[in-house]
């Protein structure tokens, strides 16, 4: 699995100071789930991304440059 996603999410969230607890009260999920999402093991998906990006004040497209990319169809 791609894990560039969730290493950048890592690199901006060891930045901030924000607790996983507190993290999972914003994002209405489990404190597990944000960990788990933090270490590569959930994958993140566009509406995660954005909001992890949105507690985090940076630009979703820091954590996941083609996050809004079309894809191209094969």
């Amino acid at each position: 699995m791609d894990n560039t996603a969730s290493e950048q999410l890592k690199y901006f969230w060891d930045k901030a100071s924000i607790t996983q607890t507190k993290a999972a009260e914003y994002l209405q999920i489990s404190q597990p789930a944000v960990n788990q999402y933090l270490n590569g093991i959930t994958k993140l998906n566009t509406d995660i991304i954005v909001q992890f990006a949105d507690l985090l004040n940076i630009n979703p497209k820091q954590i996941d440059p083609d996050i809004f990319t079309p894809r191209q169809l094969k």
